[in-house]
């Protein structure tokens, strides 16, 4: 199938392109865990094949006089064993490819940047490379229908495609409690929980909640013993990106995604889980109605269709985008994703035992996916202190719920961090105590109700 000379970006794609370059890229990771080592070149023969059926991932960043665009590359990545870090930032050049496929052990990754595709659209692509590898490693039939749609479809910029100027509307921001703690810009966490999707699906069914609105209410009840007394009556804010592609019966492949929010303020008491859960599950009913997902993915596409904006040189349009993200990220506490139950194809799916997933983090970053009995949590954090992770995984085992994890780091780099933690938890225990103290002790001029003359 021959690739288009270019491709324009999506409304959100171009938010993500005023980041190239810099080391605050946004990549998405998605890995699949086979039942066996990776056989290097059938995946790289896999990996040539699905390039042919989904060109639009093969691409670099341009850029124009007014906007940046994309450009099919001149050939397929070589696939390679993993070496890098995870999520580690794609482009470095006008002639850097925005996905690479890497192998380690029995584990095959894609990771993608999100200028060219969200998490459901790289789960697209993953899906049809494990067929692939499926058939070169196997022999195994290609039963895969063809994704559908043209290659125009595929590559559709969906959000202008369906823009409604007049359904744009703004949303109330409650007061938000931003996570405190020591931030590194370079050595992120990242973290995977695996649990038994049995088990959590029993405690949702119970709190009379779906898996996804529960574990949100987990990931409240674990961020809320980080808030300090005085902040208790801000707001845990958290974005949840949900698929709109069924919304507007599009099939690109490209970013296309609306926000439901989901906001919770401690007070004075601690709720239980199931309290939490009912009041998430309200919310996510009330904030995935397709006129709310629809107001909130106009006011997304509203900047981008600015008519100065739209005249503005590339550099400024750049600038704007930057800052309107960033002022974005500091109006939640955290986001929290949801890829659902994941399946691959018929004949994939006996060769692959497990899907995770994984993205580079503003803050604190959580992605959920299923794939069998296997529920995967992928955490990825700046925050030098993993006490939120504690906090969740120390919640989840009271409700009876145990697993394993995995983690991208050495036993030193994990010592290191955790002696930064330690020494940061001491500052602020130090810090706590004096203003404690500060606030008991009486004044000297206490009582008086004026100033002698």
């Amino acid at each position: 199938m021959a690739a288009p000379a270019w491709y324009r970006l999506d409304n959100v794609g171009k938010f993500y392109a005023s980041q190239a370059g810099s080391s605050n890229q946004t990549v998405f990771r998605l890995a699949a865990t086979m039942t066996e080592p990776v056989d290097a070149a059938a995946l790289q023969r896999a990996l040539d094949a699905t390039i042919e059926r989904f060109p639009g991932f093969n691409v670099c960043l341009r850029s124009g006089l007014f906007w940046h665009y994309l450009e099919p590359a001149k050939t397929t990545p070589t696939v390679q064993p993993e070496t890098l870090p995870v999520c580690y930032g794609l482009h470095t050049g006008p002639k850097s490819v925005l996905f690479r496929v890497t192998y380690y052990q029995r584990r095959i990754n894609v990771e993608v940047s999100h200028m060219i595709s969200d998490g459901r659209g790289s789960l697209e692509f993953l899906k049809a490379l494990l067929a692939a590898y499926a058939h070169e490693r196997y022999g195994a039939p290609v039963s895969q229908q063809p994704y559908p749609g043209t290659e125009a479809a595929k590559t559709e910029d969906s959000f202008s495609a369906h823009y409604d100027r007049d359904a744009a509307g703004s949303t109330d921001q409650p007061k938000i409690f931003r996570l405190p703690g020591w931030k590194t810009d370079e050595h992120f966490t990242y973290l995977e929980l695996h649990y038994s999707a049995t088990a959590v699906h029993a405690r949702a069914k119970t709190a009379g909640a779906t898996v996804t609105s529960w574990l949100i209410a987990a990931v409240i009840a674990a961020l809320r013993a980080e808030m300090p007394p005085s902040e208790r009556n801000r707001a845990i804010h958290m974005d949840v990106p949900v698929d709109l592609r069924s919304l507007f019966g599009s099939t690109t492949l490209r970013n296309f995604f609306g926000l439901a929010f989901v906001s919770y303020t401690p007070g004075d008491t601690d709720e239980t889980l199931a309290q939490i859960a009912a009041q998430v599950q309200q919310q996510m009913t009330d904030g995935t109605e397709p006129a709310a997902l629809k107001r909130r993915m106009m006011t997304m596409v509203k900047l981008e269709k600015n008519p100065f904006l739209r005249m503005a040189p590339l550099f400024v349009k750049d600038l704007a985008l930057d800052l309107a993200a960033w002022k974005t990220a500091r109006e939640v506490t955290c986001t929290v994703s949801s890829l659902g139950r994941v399946t691959v194809d018929e004949a994939a799916a006996p060769y692959v035992e497990g899907i995770s997933a994984l993205t580079s983090p503003a803050s604190l970053n959580f992605i959920i996916s299923t794939y069998g009995d296997d529920l995967s949590i992928g955490i990825s954090s700046r925050l030098i202190s993993l006490r939120a992770a504690r906090h969740l995984v120390r919640l989840l085992a009271e409700e009876g719920i145990t697993g394993f994890a995995n983690v991208n780091k050495e036993a030193a780099e994990v010592d290191h961090d955790l002696k930064e933690a330690q020494l940061e938890d001491r500052l602020l225990a130090a810090g706590a105590a004096w203003q404690q103290q500060k606030t008991a002790a009486p004044r000297r001029d206490q009582g008086r109700v004026g100033r002698r003359s």
